[in-house]
């Protein structure tokens, strides 16, 4: 699901601009993109052992996608403000440490992936996407930090947010701020304490979406009633033997998936028999 929404964001990206990947636009080699250098608009250079940002890439003007996934890259060039169409940017797996301040300048971008980058400086990087007003895909899955900075509330415009496979407990109160959130994934942290932290959500009114699987839960508090506007709701991966009356209570509920948990087979028939198809419920 995670990955069809993300192709969902940037397929609406795409057409807001015109603009669709085409075999001469999408480039997977940096010697044949430099002989073509103003018509590459898509550029892919995953998984190569890349070591340092190839500086070649701010030949790029027109340059809309660049993924740079899984490589080992440390440091971004001061100048990467050049590429001022960029609208789609996969860090993820690297080994990113800061984004220079100019990274700022690519007012242009709206997709954003920095998961499994062990080594940032969240704070400090936060301040600096929080210039990007267009910015509306965060990814930090995987980076490891025990507890989001209050940074993380100026990030306003945000719509789609992973935080997935991190270690906080907590969300700061700033969290609240992010009031044009639709989607977020809370999944595999096993430090998270839903039950602190719903009043923080309750306060999101645009949150449709929340995924908390594989964060060992055993239960599930009634509060979560008090996320009103929740239509999807992902607790796969837990170890729920049921579910809290008052999850049903939320009116706008349209699915709810409880797959690889421990709920007996009469209590699943009972759910089915009691609310399909008003919700749609995986089990």
């Amino acid at each position: 699901m995670k990955y069809l929404l993300i192709i969902f964001y940037l397929l609406a990206t795409t057409l807001l601009y015109g603009q669709t990947q085409s075999d001469n636009s999408n480039f997977k080699s940096l010697e044949e993109a430099r002989k073509d250098a103003d018509n590459v608009e898509w550029l892919t250079l995953r998984n190569m052992e890349l070591d340092k940002f190839p500086v070649e890439i701010l030949e790029f003007k027109n340059l809309k996608y660049l993924d740079l996934s899984h490589n080992k890259i440390s440091v971004l060039p001061k100048t990467i403000d050049r590429l001022n169409h960029l609208i789609y940017l996969d860090l993820s797996v690297n080994q990113i440490v800061d984004l220079p301040i100019e990274f700022s300048n690519i007012k242009s971008l709206r997709n954003l992936y920095l998961g499994s980058n062990y080594t940032l400086n969240l704070d400090k990087d936060l301040e600096i996407l929080s210039k990007l007003s267009l910015l509306k895909v965060l990814d930090l899955s995987g980076d490891k930090f025990n507890s989001l900075p209050s940074s993380i509330g100026k990030l306003k415009n945000l719509e789609f947010l992973d935080l997935s496979d991190n270690l906080f407990a907590e969300l700061p109160a700033e969290f609240s701020l992010l009031q044009n959130l639709k989607v977020l994934y809370i999944n595999k942290d096993k430090n998270f304490d839903l039950k602190k932290n719903i009043p923080l959500l309750s306060k999101l009114p645009n949150l449709k979406e929340l995924h908390l699987e594989g964060d060992n839960f055993i239960n599930i508090p009634p509060e979560i009633s008090s996320l009103s506007k929740l239509e999807y709701l992902y607790l796969g991966d837990n170890f729920l033997k049921e579910l809290p009356k008052e999850v049903f209570d939320i009116r706008s509920m349209h699915q709810i998936d409880v797959t690889h948990n421990q709920m007996p087979h009469l209590l699943i028939d009972m759910y089915l028999t009691h609310w399909t198809p008003a919700i749609k419920i995986t089990f």
